[in-house]
């Protein structure tokens, strides 16, 4: 039975081809840009290589300091000093781990009398290896012991590796940063640019460098920011709390200043649109991307529902002589149920293709931005980022409902009107 229903709903589709295309690609193009909408977020929040544990994060990527007893507003905005870092978190206990990154900087990689290339490096510690989850082509991380002891050493990208020696099998070979001799202790896969807390081309310890005497206002800023890993998303009211007690605690060994966070650390979302001293409204962002979901999808569902409306009228008399030879309500029901699921599964396939196809046409112009302009690396998408299964059964399933409601109901009404008024299509 269910077999003769597609059979039927094909028929019907076959028949009226230009009200079936406009139909399958509008629902099409409407799953494609909710799709679309929702992979330039996803990209950014949910938990893909390296960046694993988005979702158990908190970050404080800038600060604020002022006199002791002075307004908020009268304050300097930057990012933290490694002295900052370490006693307000690094400190922590409630927290599974806790590292320190600074922003990505330019810088030359070179073999003595060889090659040399121009990229991204950042400064962190061996907790950076824990948090976020690289894979290692050759070599391993650079140690505890290695951070510790400041120890010259460096993580390349396969992409700087293959420049300077031709392969990625180099781990123990020495390289020049900015003709200071470093070990390299191993190789990873790139990095997508779009992973902005873990990206970079060249890793290595900041005690290895003099970034910790580039500082400020009383030894409070500089050039990091910290990424805190808890153990569960239960445990970020703790951490604050920690976080808070500590900020006091070394408040009141300052002199003259006092640091403060303006509401940080910050969940992933939020991180993503902080911007310095503003604090992000997440509500009236969140509703921002609601509306445009809605607008998005209401709009070309009402056009093709009034199509999809109108097809159904002039069945009417179809489904009256249906009715005249023995078809109950609830068959001919089922029929305009499996033929809006045939078109609307056939649009939805199309419109989950059309949205990875226009996501790597128009990359550049989706997560380009003036952060990234200056950054070596490229926006490099992986399934993870790609796959949004919840969303696009969302967007899929409302499509269907649109679409079954504007068949369903005046097949519905039909089925339970007099024979002859719906062969005459009163």
């Amino acid at each position: 039975m269910i077999r003769l229903y597609f059979q039927q709903a094909l028929y019907h589709l076959r028949e009226n081809p230009i009200i079936t295309w406009v139909s399958v690609l509008g629902t099409a193009l409407a799953i494609c840009m909710i799709m679309v909408l929702v992979i330039t977020l996803q990209v950014r929040l949910v938990d893909c290589e390296p960046e694993v544990n988005r979702s158990r994060s908190l970050y404080v990527s800038a600060m604020s300091v002022k006199n002791k007893g002075g307004s908020d507003g009268d304050s300097s905005n930057a990012r933290m000093s490694v002295r900052t870092g370490r006693e307000c978190f690094k400190n922590l206990t409630t927290a599974e781990a806790v590292t320190l990154i600074s922003l990505p900087e330019k810088v030359r990689v070179s073999l003595p009398a060889g090659n040399k290339a121009t990229a991204d490096m950042v400064q962190t510690d061996d907790a950076f290896w824990s948090i976020f989850r690289f894979r290692f082509l050759s070599g391993k991380a650079f140690t505890k012991a290695d951070s510790d002891a400041g120890l010259p050493c460096a993580v390349l990208s396969a992409t700087v590796a293959r420049r300077l020696f031709g392969t990625t099998d180099i781990a123990g070979k020495t390289v020049q940063l900015n003709h200071v001799e470093y070990r390299i202790s191993g190789v990873v896969a790139d990095v997508s640019v779009l992973a902005t807390s873990a990206y970079a081309q060249v890793w290595v310890p900041y005690t290895s460098t003099d970034i910790n005497r580039l500082t400020w206002w009383e030894d409070t800023m500089g050039q990091m920011r910290a990424v805190i890993l808890a153990h569960s998303v239960a445990d970020f009211p703790a951490i604050r709390e920690e976080v808070e007690q500590l900020r006091r605690k070394y408040n009141d060994g300052l002199r003259d200043s006092e640091v403060f966070y303006r509401g940080q650390p910050d969940e992933q979302f939020a991180n993503l649109y902080r911007k310095w001293s503003e604090t992000p409204d997440t509500k009236a962002i969140i509703l921002h991307y609601t509306l445009v979901i809605v607008i998005l999808l209401l709009v070309p569902a009402i056009n093709l529902s009034s199509m999809t409306l109108s097809r159904m009228r002039k069945r009417m008399a179809e489904i009256g002589v249906r009715k005249a030879f023995g078809a109950t309500g609830g068959e001919l029901m089922r029929q305009i149920f499996f033929e809006n699921l045939l078109l609307t599964l056939f649009a939805g396939v199309l419109g989950l293709a059309l949205s990875y196809a226009a996501t790597f046409l128009l990359n550049g112009f989706l997560f380009d931005n003036s952060t990234n302009a200056y950054l070596s690396g490229e926006t490099t998408l992986t399934p993870g980022m790609l796959l949004s299964p919840w969303a696009f059964l969302a967007a899929f399933g409302f499509c269907l409902l649109m679409n079954i409601l504007s068949a369903g109901i005046p097949a519905w009404r039909a089925s339970r009107m007099n024979i002859t008024d719906a062969i005459n299509q009163r």
